[in-house]
């Protein structure tokens, strides 16, 4: 539930990791010599409040009221609740968070087994529980429950429970480690939780963040499932055990048609769009994303809380030369969590169907309007300048929320002092603080409206008919209890129920949910999908296509029931149809797909879609999409563009020249087919069945048709009118783009001098850029000298030098101009990154390690926290903000944004306010002290000779995307990667301190520590 940058040190041998221990007690002298008073200061323990207080302290928004549910001593840090069919309310209790710094500490330490689930009763029918039974003690650190058959399985990394009490007593007698394996090594904030019971009667689980190496003690013969951080699934009966889409940390919220969405920190809400499965069925289809942002993020993610509460932003501040505890993250979501979809009947119609969310350090709860987008949704405060709980209280610590049985929205509040964990705390204020305290409260809270009467104390039905009944609620957790019960049962009694209830149910959430049970009792008929794929409402007619993707290659009734959802009014059916449809075998798929890509191919998850089902049938596919080209030109050219690598990658050469032979037919102009052909290039890099001779461009192949002179001239046309379009000053930039991409797929002769002239600072910056690219994609050593003339270099932007240097140490024969230019002084040796320099000094060309260990030899044996030290005396001098602007734009925001602007390589520098100055010095001085997970450069060679460097922005079973130092994304296909590597260093070149001056690096500090510019005052 914590923010700021987490850390992962990588030190190689017992020598380095004495000398950092050694670094790092020489910067915690320092800064304690800098500010001795802080540390003799102890933050006071809070006014804890009482709850009639706190109570009173509250705002809500208005027409609403918030009242208590259940205090300590009945309840004690509530992290998870869950209500059984009896109403009981199921509490986890993690007493023992945070876990200690320390990661010797063994499992039987007294501070790791604090964790209890509480089973609490209402007796006598007021709204309020009353009664208390400790139903588990002794658990790790347990962070989230879930009803299943009279017990509740409960995740307590490394571990998932089954509890259940056998003989009415109210404690738990059965206890079995179901699964075990996650993750424990970080904190324990950020492991496996939110355990919740899918549509498909799977239990999904948000992974915290985090991986692991997973079994079922109970199958010992089923195989370890090795993953990295991620969410899964499991099933209740037979734990078997899978990989989903999606990252969430603590937090999972599933909507009445299954669709899945997360968050983390600074991501409110995450909608995992794809799953790994439907991509991985077209290896040749490089598209590896699988969550869109549903809300905005990070600094944009704005919160309007009433407290002040010391969030680790504000001891950052403190912790420097001068205390200055100015904004960091406050005011925008800092720790997300628990967030909820609202399905309840105690507020108002309204609120049903958004999303609440917990922001626990700012003491608040955040209200959001979630309305549909394309394949997938976007969501908005209905309001400005408040928030839907909010209160002055500093001890409420709102972490998870739910809908109950009175269908009010129940808050758990663990009410603490601090809730930020330690570790992401500067180090010096931990001594400081009360990360326990105060012991044995918390609170459970309910919002309603004005006017509510006292919930009712009814209970689920037991007969299968009543249990039927129920799942037509209104209210939410009704229709879930209802749903759970039934699907325990498997009662085939039920089934003609359920069957009406898919036919008649008014709400569609009903029929959503007796769909699925009739297939969790495998007695779902044609008939019932028929019924599904028309019914008035988009999600029960997603859930048809659902149901039918199973079923695919059956009754060919079945897909001709399918075929008109590829023409449905909701994008997101379409969407669903795009994936169901391209499972199925029937000729018909490629006409139905060819119409979904043709109108919503400018949607990025639905070109995806639609591709990943066309990997047997490209060329049918290709020939009904040009018939339905005009009905949607930009959608037309933006699936192209996507489709031609598809092409390139997987498709016979026969194939690929008839594709390129078209799409040059149909644009004379080049207007919208050069982004196709570039898609083809790059789809064909690393093939070896094209027949093309050494040194033969592929595209003269596929454009000769096996013959080499009718290609050399189709070629040399082509090259001929994508030059004219390269330099013609009155194209739209993005066609310009193209040409230019193009022309580095040609040769020196033909495109080096037009190449070298749009280097020129007065063309377009993406068109330098793409020149930059191109004369790295021709490869010739004339090419990199003319990105070295000084001319040329002394007027680059840091963007366009990034891009440079990233060429010039690409491929060796680049290389070793570069090292003549750093020879004659044009290039210093320090503005190369040393994720670049690590990887030139490892080259397998000896030439090149040794013009490497030449060229930086003295940067490579600096010892940079010797530099650190001899700098530390700026922190001491006067600094002016507004002075550090020019050097921020010269020396970082090519690969940072800040106050929103600049580039995305790195991580957004708004949340580094909450650093101290000393912090921020050794990092920029030092990269490589402390790397944001995340952020680590991996090095990949291509098949074809490219050597490329950035950051794993995203991965899937046949691709995977860097995030370059030139702020652009790299495609690679798997199959096209002949080596990669993890360097375990930063992106972040050192060396800064020669290209700023020991005054601008002052500055430079305090611009990154100044107030966002909301907080300043004029």
């Amino acid at each position: 539930m914590s923010l700021v940058f987490r850390v992962r040190f990588s030190f190689p041998s017992p020598r380095s990791r004495t000398l950092h221990r050694i670094s790092c007690a020489l910067v915690a002298l320092a800064t304690a010599a800098l500010s001795p008073a802080l540390f003799a200061a102890k933050d006071p323990p809070m006014r804890v409040l009482t709850p009639a207080e706190a109570l009173a302290a509250f705002q809500v928004e208005p027409g609403l009221r918030i009242e208590l549910v259940a205090a300590e001593p009945l309840v004690d840090d509530p992290v998870a609740f869950a209500w059984d069919e009896k109403r009981r309310l199921y509490v986890v209790e993690n007493r023992g968070y945070p876990d200690p710094l320390q990661t010797n500490n063994t499992p039987n330490e007294p501070w790791t087994k604090l964790g209890r689930i509480a089973l609490l009763e209402d007796t006598d029918g007021d709204g309020r529980y009353d009664k208390r039974t400790t139903f588990a003690d002794g658990l790790g650190y347990p962070n989230g429950i879930l009803v299943w058959r009279g017990g509740v399985f409960v995740t307590a990394a490394p571990d998932i429970l089954y509890l259940k009490d056998t003989d009415g007593d109210g404690i738990a007698d059965e206890r079995r480690v179901v699964l075990t394996g996650f993750e424990t090594s970080k904190t324990a904030q950020i492991r496996v939780c939110y355990p919740t019971l899918g549509l498909d009667g799977w239990v999904y689980l948000a992974g915290g963040r985090n991986g692991g190496k997973v079994h079922s003690p109970e199958h010992p013969s089923r195989p370890v499932v090795e993953f990295p951080p991620g969410d899964t699934r499991f099933h209740p009966d037979n734990l078997t055990f899978e990989l989903v889409g999606g990252n969430s940390q603590f937090g999972l919220a599933i909507d009445d048609f299954g669709r899945r969405f997360g968050l983390s920190n600074r991501h409110p809400v995450m909608h995992t769009v794809l799953e790994p499965h439907h991509l991985k069925r077209n290896p040749h289809l490089a598209f590896n994303a699988s969550i869109q942002e549903v809300a905005k993020t990070q600094h944009e993610a704005k919160v309007f809380p009433l407290s002040n509460a010391k969030t680790a932003s504000y001891w950052g501040q403190l912790y420097r030369p001068t205390p200055n505890p100015t904004p960091g993250h406050e005011g925008t979501f800092t720790s997300a969590c628990g967030h909820h979809l609202f399905g309840g009947t105690a507020l108002t119609s309204e609120h049903v169907g958004n999303f609440f969310i917990c922001e626990p350090a700012q003491n608040l709860i955040q209200r959001q309007v979630m309305r549909p987008n394309g394949a997938s949704f976007v969501s908005a405060v209905p309001y400005s300048g408040r928030e839907f709980v909010a209160t002055p209280d500093i001890g409420f610590r709102p972490v998870f929320l739910g809908t109950g049985p009175d269908g009010a929205l129940t808050i758990a509040d663990m009410y603490r002092q601090e809730i930020d964990h330690p570790q992401y705390v500067p180090e010096q204020a931990r001594q400081q603080l009360d990360f326990k305290g105060p012991f044995e409260t918390g609170r459970i809270w309910r919002v309603v409206k004005d006017g509510s009467v006292a919930p009712n104390r009814n209970l689920p039905g037991t007969t299968v008919a009543e249990l039927c009944r129920d799942l037509e609620s209104p209210n939410s957790w009704w229709r879930d209890t209802a749903f759970r019960l039934l699907l325990e049962r498997g009662d085939a009694a039920a089934v003609p129920l359920l069957e009406k209830l898919v036919a008649g149910a008014a709400l569609p959430a009903t029929r959503s949910r007796a769909l699925w049970l009739l297939e969790a009792a495998q007695r779902l008929s044609s008939a019932m999908i028929f019924q599904a794929l028309k019914d008035r409402d988009p999600g029960v007619r997603e859930q048809g296509l659902w149901l039918a993707e199973s079923r695919a290659g059956q009754a060919s009734d079945l897909f001709t029931a399918l075929l008109p959802l590829a023409e449905d009014a909701d994008a997101r059916v379409r969407f669903v149809a795009a994936l169901v449809l391209g499972g199925f075998p029937d000729s018909r798929v490629a006409a139905a797909l060819a119409a979904i890509a043709v109108r919503d191919g400018e949607d990025r998850w639905t070109r995806a879609a639609v591709l990943s089902g066309v990997g047997h049938r490209m060329e049918e596919f290709f020939a009904a999409l040009s018939r339905a080209r005009a009905i949607n030109p930009a959608g037309f050219a933006a699936v192209v563009a996507d489709l031609s690598r598809v092409f390139g990658a997987g498709a016979s050469p026969e194939s690929c020249q008839r594709f390129l032979a078209g799409i040059l037919a149909e644009d004379r102009n080049l207007t919208w087919c050069l982004p196709a052909v570039l898609g083809l290039v790059e789809g064909v890099r690393g093939r070896t069945d094209l027949g093309t001779k050494r040194g033969e461009n592929p595209l003269a192949v596929l454009l000769g048709g096996g013959s080499a002179a009718a290609g050399a001239k189709a070629l040399d046309e082509l090259f001929q009118r994508a030059s004219a379009l390269a330099g013609d000053e009155r194209a739209p930039t993005r066609e310009r783009v193209s040409a230019v991409t193009l022309l580095g797929s040609s040769d020196f002769a033909r495109a080096g001098a037009q190449l070298g002239g749009l280097l020129d600072p007065r063309h377009p910056p993406a068109l330098q850029l793409q020149a930059v690219r191109a004369l790295e994609r021709l490869g010739d050593p004339r090419g990199g000298e003319l990105l070295v003339e000084p001319a040329n270099w002394v007027r680059y932007t840091p963007q366009i030098r990034a891009a440079v240097v990233s060429t010039l140490t690409s491929k060796p024969a680049l290389a070793g101009v570069m090292f003549a230019a750093i020879e004659r002084g044009t290039v210093k040796a320090s503005e190369i990154p040393s994720t670049r320099r690590a990887q030139l000094l490892k080259h397998a060309d000896a030439k090149v390690r040794t013009a490497a260990e030449a060229a930086f030899k003295k940067l490579e044996g600096s010892n940079r926290m010797q530099v650190y030290q001899t700098y530390r005396d700026i922190l001491r001098q006067p600094a002016e903000a507004a002075k550090g602007a020019e050097p921020f734009t010269r020396a970082c925001s090519a690969c940072h944004t800040y106050n929103g602007v600049g580039g995305k390589v790195g991580p957004d520098l708004a949340g580094v306010r909450n650093q101290s100055d000393e912090a921020l010095l050794l990092h920029i001085l030092v990269p490589n002290h402390e790397i944001t997970p995340g952020y680590e450069a991996v090095s990949v060679t291509t098949r074809d000779g490219r050597t490329l460097s950035g950051w794993l922005a995203s991965e899937s079973e046949n691709s995977l995307t860097l995030r370059t130092a030139f702020d652009s994304e790299e495609v690679v296909a798997r199959s096209n990667i002949s080596a990669f590597a993890a360097t375990g260093i930063s992106l972040m070149p050192d060396g800064l301190e020669q290209t700023v001056t020991k005054e601008e690096l002052a500055h430079l500090i305090a611009y990154l520590r100044q107030p966002p510019p909301a907080a300043r005052r004029p």
